[in-house]
């Protein structure tokens, strides 16, 4: 797989993407699932950005709408979308929302809303720059 530019720019490049991912993922565990097969990751990494604002999306429409049963629901969606990712933090940031949903707690899911909302803007930052450093 190869980046344009010198090597020494595509190292950098590459040390800056894995050192981003490894924020929102634990990549090692990622990289394990996947056998080390960077293909199958780089397609997983695509699929799931292709979902993740649906889903988001999903998530706030419900909680906009006071609809807790859907809140749940897309929560519980994400929550599994980030574990496969070994999205750890994410994850359980989403099974938070999740579990007050199902209790009926509005109340405590306001003040999560922008915290995912910062989460999954810096974990697509993050995936995009890794695809870009591994990408043909």
């Amino acid at each position: 797989m190869h980046l344009i530019g010198s090597n020494a720019d595509r190292g950098e490049t590459e040390m800056y993407s894995f050192a981003l991912i490894e924020r929102y993922v634990k990549l090692p565990e990622l990289l394990d699932r996947v056998e080390g097969d960077l293909e199958l990751l780089a397609e997983l990494l695509r699929l799931f950005l292709d979902d993740l604002p649906e889903n988001r999306d999903a998530l706030l429409k419900a909680i906009e709408g006071d609809d807790l049963g859907g809140a749940a629901i897309a929560a519980h969606k994400l929550k599994g979308m980030l574990a496969n990712l070994s999205a750890i933090q994410m994850a359980s940031l989403a099974s938070e929302i999740e579990l007050a949903a199902r209790s009926g707690d509005l109340d405590k899911i306001k003040p999560l809303l922008p915290i995912l909302e910062v989460e999954v803007d810096g974990v697509s930052t993050a995936l995009n720059a890794f695809l870009m450093s591994v990408q043909a």
